[in-house]
């Protein structure tokens, strides 16, 4: 099934709502790190306004960004919506399990278009430039419960960004990227889904 990214008229929709007071810190945080990374406004993946942005209670770590959130080559947003089977693998996930978008942002250790092959993993000197990113995406998240980490780049960059602030569960398990690569790999599906039912159950309890 296609994600609603793949219609021109709902990437329009989005992109003209990526100020709304909920994700405009994390879209000008875009802006600040493309010019850092001496890109143009854009380039770096904007949030998606119909996720939940500074009010979201679950932060989802990831790479980088896919072709199909980069500008040039998709819909220039972060997005369960984006026409990929990493989106949709998470989407799904979430469906199966009642995870509202308005409790997840997503994000990628590295939020910059990485330098190798388009949809590789990043370098470790990528991940450490996006620390202070990641440092200050978690800042703005007031209502955070919980940090899923899918995959060991996630896993890494948030090792480097050394967060150490108090409530935040981060499940233990090696879960998996939610690329097709990731989730077929030994027991990769299920621990996966594993992880969705956990942080699923965590935000129906809190």
């Amino acid at each position: 099934m296609n994600g609603r990214n793949a219609e021109p008229d709902v990437v329009a929709d989005k992109l003209a709502r990526i100020r709304a007071p909920h994700v405009a810190p994390l879209n000008d945080l875009a802006d600040r790190i493309a010019q850092a990374e001496g890109l143009s406004k854009g380039e770096v993946p904007y949030v998606d306004p119909d996720t939940g942005g500074v009010d979201a209670r679950m932060l989802v770590l990831l790479d980088n960004p896919s072709t199909k959130a980069e500008s040039a080559t998709g819909s220039g947003l972060l997005s369960l919506d984006n026409n990929d089977r990493t989106a949709r693998n998470c989407r799904e996930a979430y469906a199966r399990h009642g995870v509202r978008s308005k409790d997840v942002m997503h994000w990628n250790v590295v939020p910059f278009p990485v330098a190798g092959v388009k949809n590789g993993g990043s370098t470790p000197g990528e991940r450490a430039r996006g620390v202070r990113w990641t440092r200050e995406v978690v800042d703005s998240l007031l209502n955070l419960e919980i940090v899923l980490l899918l995959g060991a780049a996630a896993r890494d960059g948030w090792r480097r960004a050394t967060i150490t602030r108090p409530g935040i569960y981060v499940p233990a398990a090696n879960v998996p990227h939610c690329s097709m690569r990731g989730l077929n790999t030994a027991g990769g599906r299920e621990r996966f889904e594993a992880a969705i039912a956990d942080v699923s159950e965590r935000l129906r309890r809190s």
